[in-house]
């Protein structure tokens, strides 16, 4: 079963809590709670917007892929509070946030 996550507004994708995305992933079926889990292949999220992105109400955030009707609709909530939209958009963050010098005669941080 697939469904779109629709923006509940409009606004900037400003924060992602990924703890909970990652659990909710686990909580379809595509991850372990156990060693001995199966994981299912047929389930988890595509096409999950960036943070900084303007969306509009009724954007697509992202697609749910579940094994049944009951598991996409409580994980489209799920996602949806899991996202946060602002009216202001976010600053963008440094591409590289720290640089290390290396000491070419041992391959290590000088």
């Amino acid at each position: 079963v697939r469904r779109d996550v629709p923006a509940p507004r409009a606004g900037w994708l400003r924060a992602m809590d990924t703890r909970a995305l990652g659990l909710l992933v686990v909580s379809l079926g595509g991850g372990r709670r156990q060693p001995t889990d199966e994981i299912d292949p047929r389930v988890g999220l595509a096409g999950v917007r960036a943070l900084g992105t303007r969306v509009e109400a009724g954007d697509v955030l992202a697609s749910v892929h579940a094994a049944d009707a009951a598991g996409a609709d409580a994980a489209v909530q799920a996602l949806q509070q899991a996202m946060t939209i602002d009216d202001t958009q976010p600053a963008a963050a440094p591409v590289v946030r720290r640089r290390f010098d290396i000491d070419a005669s041992t391959d290590r941080p000088a």
